[in-house]
């Protein structure tokens, strides 16, 4: 139903433009803030904790503008896709570029901003293989035929379930990096039942986050960049690359230590882009 859907709307793209998807999304955006209580709810108390001490109607206009932001992606990844009303501009890639022109791979530390297929489109045109790593709800929300033209465009896809932790235990990632592609993975929401996850401080609350991309980079030795993408106004995006860094350890006793302090590096630097950017971080479920 869904890719039918999804087909529809561009159809109605190609006669009337975007605005019928905008208004169409802007629809859905809205009944999900009126009628879908446990995400509003999760969503006010995500924006308790980025701003403490502000009244209930200031945490309800940050959810009503982080849904209809969202929604917003949608017509975008339309438009995108028919190459009609988006600009990228990236800033950072030099690091990419080095890496890349070495013949090394590297590890791309995503978040939930933005839209994943704008930046994996801008990866490609850097000129690197990239294998996306997703759980299956960031993959049903992603339209059948929008995931085989990103194949089609040489952008590897893999699905991890609920019950596999990284990618059977990081070995194809891991095998990917060391042919010298980039593997692009989520930094600040769990998808796999994985046993272990990484405390760090965020926002002054103790979190846990994912420890896959942080052991891939320990395991393979490979750079690890910080990587957000997010709208800068209507049909402008802005992508912002991290220079290289690298999680090391010397002896096996180091590693614990290592995977904490990659993983605190990248809760400080999300903190501060979600401060910059509360409305498009979309996280829609229970976080803190």
């Amino acid at each position: 139903m869904k890719a039918f859907i999804h087909k529809v709307l561009i159809r109605v793209s190609l006669l009337f433009g975007s605005w019928p998807i905008r208004f169409f999304a802007w629809w859905i955006a809205t009944g999900y803030f009126l009628f879908r209580s446990f995400r509003r709810r999760s969503s006010i108390r995500l924006y308790r904790v980025i701003f403490p001490d502000r009244r209930l109607w200031y945490y309800l206009y940050c959810t009503w503008r982080q849904f209809h932001s969202y929604a917003a992606t949608f017509a975008e990844r339309i438009e995108f896709g028919r190459k009609k009303g988006i600009t990228i501009s990236v800033h950072g890639k030099e690091g990419f570029e080095e890496v890349a022109r070495r013949g090394n791979g590297g590890i791309i530390l995503m978040s939930h901003f933005g839209s994943f297929e704008i930046a994996a489109y801008a990866f490609q045109e850097l000129g690197l293989r990239l294998l996306v790593i997703m759980g299956e709800k960031e993959a049903k929300q992603v339209a059948r035929d929008q995931r085989e033209s990103i194949k089609a465009r040489g952008i590897h896809i893999q699905v991890a379930t609920p019950q596999e932790d990284f990618l059977f235990g990081g070995v194809e990632a891991l095998k990917f990096v060391r042919e010298g592609g980039f593997v692009s993975v989520a930094g600040d929401v769990v998808w796999t039942e994985q046993r272990s996850r990484v405390p760090v401080t965020l926002f002054g609350h103790e979190v846990g986050l994912p420890p896959g991309p942080h052991y891939l980079a320990l395991a393979s030795k490979a750079p690890l960049f910080t990587v957000f993408t997010f709208r800068v106004e209507k049909g402008k995006h802005l992508i912002i690359m991290s220079p290289p860094r690298e999680v090391k350890a010397t002896s096996r006793s180091e590693r614990s230590t290592a995977i904490q302090a990659s993983a605190q590096a990248y809760a400080k630097a999300l903190e501060e882009m979600v401060r910059e950017h509360p409305f498009q971080w979309y996280v829609f479920e229970p976080f803190f």
